[in-house]
């Protein structure tokens, strides 16, 4: 079953309840807390039900939205290739990003406000609407997804404050596996309140399903695989949240980066590229834009001649979102199998991974709008090492795009012993210079008003 969450459109005058009578304030912290909008106009269910469709809203901006934290983790990662005319995008595609990027402060300062709205609503909806159990699960899911992505996307001490009655409360900077931790106790929140929905329940069914592959990610970036395999396995790989989009209200992230031709501000990557003018293999890197996969088709070439925005970098779009208004899987039936097939992995079943990889591949597949044919069933590798590696390139073509790359390079380091030069892109960097050692992007100095907060912890993965 496939459920689809329209956070833009088909609720457009909920949302403008928040968007065009809120003046939200900038702070990191205070968003949560509605500007113009005065205590009497959000005290009822019915400003509880227009903050969870803000909230929603939020959760769709910040994963699949224009240039979120997605895109700058997939650009650290080896899923974009600058083709931009801003020098932060470049910092972040060669991994050289200082604490002043804007750009990933900007995405940093949303995924925190969005955590606030989130908490709001779910403030709001159990005063003014406690019988809605499913949209309050629903809530716990935005919160503990961000607080997830945040914690695989940025460097180990990351601060998660909150506000109370209109008060920032500073708190002290978490390590990764802390923010994993904390995430977790989100999810259960939620799980706890649409544990026993009924079957007929769909939509009840459907936040269920999310929590469970939320909390399976989650627990996989503890390392506890086999306890993270055993709570999807009754999800369908069917199931979809999609984000969607409309003309009207806003595109799709990945088309307003990269579907758009010569205003395409980010490309498909790709394993070469050109560096003064001569081929350069990009160590690690993937053959995204080359591979003819048809879980990624693309429109232009790495040696084509029309060029992204900074008229340099050879334009390669994608067809997965081939129009404004095409969905963006947020959790989906693929990820729970893939899930695991990883737990297989862990536990040196190289032939029972292969068994799930290749029931994806055999099977037609559906990503957002895209219908993936079936593909040809892979042989199985014959070590451990060489089934890790299929297992991450393989994963890589099912959710391109979707924010799970820059975790999973960083789990190949942190979990399977690799190094970051035998797993992140390294080398020349085509627009000069060389490529850095970045493994994840820092808290921004925007954080610097937190007292607790003195810098990262570390950068380590």
């Amino acid at each position: 079953m496939s459920i689809t969450y329209r956070t833009r459109s088909a609720i457009a005058a909920s949302v403008l309840v928040l968007a065009s009578a809120c003046n939200i304030n900038d702070e990191l912290l205070s968003p949560q807390q509605p500007g113009v909008i005065g205590a009497e106009d959000v005290q009822s269910a019915t400003g509880a039900e227009a903050l969870r469709v803000g909230a929603l809203q939020q959760l769709s901006a910040v994963t699949g939205g224009s240039t979120s934290m997605w895109a700058s983790a997939g650009t650290l990662a080896d899923e974009w290739k600058s083709g931009d005319t801003f020098f932060q995008t470049d910092e972040t595609d060669r991994r050289t990003i200082p604490t002043n990027n804007s750009q990933v402060s900007g995405q940093y300062s949303n995924a925190q406000v969005a955590r606030g709205h989130a908490m709001t609503a779910i403030a709001s909806l159990k005063e003014f609407s406690p019988e809605k159990v499913a949209n309050i699960a629903q809530m716990y899911f935005a919160l503990g997804f961000i607080e997830m992505n945040i914690s695989e996307f940025f460097c180990n001490g990351t601060p998660f404050g909150y506000t109370d009655k209109g008060q920032p409360v500073y708190t002290a900077p978490l390590t990764n596996k802390e923010g994993y931790t904390l995430a977790l106790a989100r999810i259960d929140s939620g799980l706890a309140l649409v544990a026993n929905v009924a079957a007929s329940d769909a939509f009840g069914t459907s936040i269920k399903n999310s929590l469970l592959v939320a909390k399976a990610r989650t627990l996989v970036d503890l390392g506890q695989h086999a306890q993270a395999a055993a709570l999807v396995t009754a999800i369908p790989t069917s199931f979809a949240w999609n984000l969607t989009f409309s003309t009207t209200a806003g595109d799709n992230g990945p088309y307003a980066m990269n579907g758009v031709g010569a205003s395409s501000r980010y490309v498909v990557s790709d394993s070469f590229d050109f560096f003064n003018g001569q081929l350069n293999i990009v160590k690690n890197a993937l053959p995204f834009a080359s591979a003819k996969d048809p879980r990624l088709p693309v429109t232009g070439s790495s040696t084509a001649t029309q060029k992204a925005i900074d008229a340099y970098t050879p334009f390669v779009g994608t067809v997965v979102w081939s129009d404004r208004s095409a969905p963006v899987p947020l959790v989906t039936g693929i990820d729970a199998r893939l899930i695991e097939a990883e737990a297989k992995l862990k536990a040196g079943d190289i032939a029972g991974m292969m068994t799930i990889m290749n029931a994806l591949r055999t099977s037609p597949q559906k990503l957002g709008k895209l219908d993936v044919a079936a593909m040809a069933a892979l042989p199985v590798p014959t070590s451990q090492d060489a089934a890790v590696s299929l297992y991450f390139r393989e994963k890589a073509f099912w959710t391109f795009g979707r924010g799970q790359r820059l975790g999973d390079l960083r789990r190949l380091i942190r979990q399977y012993g690799r190094t970051q030069d035998q797993v992140f892109p390294v080398g020349n960097y085509y627009k000069s210079g060389v490529y850095g050692a970045d493994v994840n992007l820092p808290v921004t100095d925007n954080e610097i008003t937190n007292p607790n907060f003195h810098g990262c912890l570390d950068r380590s993965a």
